[in-house]
């Protein structure tokens, strides 16, 4: 594979989880606006905190994309556009959402030279802030 196609599979597995940032940011803001009962709250904090991540997550693939030679996304993944009523519908899409991401992106990590630092660490950085909202929102799971 030419060092061309390569860039450009990266960009679009780059661009595909820039769409489903998008969508993150959206589905945590509805989600935290309309959890209720006793923790709601707290919750409702949390996930507008996560939401801010996947925002700055959007960011840093936009500047990878492009520095890559690419054209960011705009769309936004709609099948990650789930909406939740229930603290535990809430609960339960976003923790498979976030060990969706993570798969996504170990996949596009594996496909990295580690030479290329920026990008390489850019996306270990994502992975560990998804590894540690998936674990915040596990928390949250009933015993």
């Amino acid at each position: 594979m030419s060092e061309k196609t390569s860039e450009k599979k990266i960009i679009d597995q780059l661009n595909r989880m820039l769409e489903q940032e998008h969508a993150c940011a959206i589905r945590y803001e509805t989600h935290a606006s309309v959890v209720t009962g006793p923790y709601a709250e707290s919750v409702s904090a949390r996930l507008k905190e996560i939401a801010g991540d996947e925002r700055m997550h959007a960011e840093k693939l936009r500047g990878r994309i492009t520095a890559l030679g690419g054209t960011p996304s705009m769309q936004v993944s709609r099948e990650d556009l789930k909406p939740a009523r229930t603290l535990e519908e809430i609960i339960k899409i976003n923790i498979a959402e976030e060990e969706g991401a993570i798969r996504g992106y170990t996949e596009i990590l594996e496909g990295i030279d580690p030479k290329n630092a920026i990008l390489y660490l850019s996306i270990q950085e994502i992975i560990r802030d998804e590894q540690e909202h998936l674990e915040e929102l596990q928390e949250f799971e009933s015993p």
